[in-house]
């Protein structure tokens, strides 16, 4: 199995603003994006606190991801496969991208590595403090919303809208139906300097966090 990491918990109702806040960025009112472009153009300037992001092609062999990140300095690798696909909007592809933006976005240098093995890694840690369980669940709300897979109700309608892979969007669905609350855009995209979530809401002339509750001044 692939090596996790032990990080800050979040659950999904977290995960689901922030994600919300990135598709909000992403999506301009379109129910689908050029990821490629977003890792390019958008996603550098949202994190740059952490860093200059770099990206770094390699091509895949026997064994190897097909994408990772490194936090020092801060870099997304990816086989040139792989980011070829995703560009031309394979779902799958794209799914593999959203997973490792999850990790640039919540996750940082600081994790703290735990056991390969199964039965150690079961017992060691819940799925709410589990890096690679966090990615997933941020790339499956980035690229379909709650909200999203609501409106439309149906898995084949929702892989072909959003570009997904037709597992993911049932899977999305299904989760949607259950979620304890449902999301609507209305985020702004930016950055709380004081938690660190994309969990920003505009109070008149202010900017306040739907997760801590501070104010980031008149902006």
């Amino acid at each position: 199995m692939a090596r996790d990491y032990r990080v800050r918990i979040l659950s999904r109702e977290d995960i689901a603003k922030i994600a919300m806040a990135w598709w909000s960025l992403a999506c301009s009112g379109r129910h689908s994006f050029n990821i490629c472009k977003f890792v390019l153009d958008v996603l550098p300037n949202q994190i740059k606190a952490k860093g200059k992001l770099v990206l770094e092609f390699y091509d895949q062999g026997p064994g190897d991801a097909p994408a990772y990140v490194t936090f020092n300095p801060l870099t997304l690798h990816v086989d040139h496969g792989v980011w070829d696909a995703a560009d031309r909007g394979e779902p799958y592809a794209r799914y593999i991208i959203a997973h490792e933006i999850g990790h640039l976005v919540l996750h940082d240098r600081y994790a703290v590595a735990f056991s390969e093995e199964e039965a150690a890694l079961l017992s060691y840690v819940q799925n709410e403090e589990s890096a690679e369980w966090q990615a997933h669940v941020f790339a499956a709300l980035f690229l379909v919303p709650d909200h999203i897979a609501i409106k439309f109700n149906d898995a084949d309608l929702i892989a072909g809208l959003c570009v997904v892979t037709d597992s993911l969007a049932a899977s999305c669905l299904d989760d949607a139906r259950n979620a304890k609350f449902i999301l609507t855009p209305s985020y702004e995209g930016e950055m709380c300097p004081g938690c660190g979530n994309f969990t920003l809401t505009r109070d008149g002339i202010y900017l306040k966090c739907d997760t801590c509750g501070s104010a980031t001044g008149c902006l």
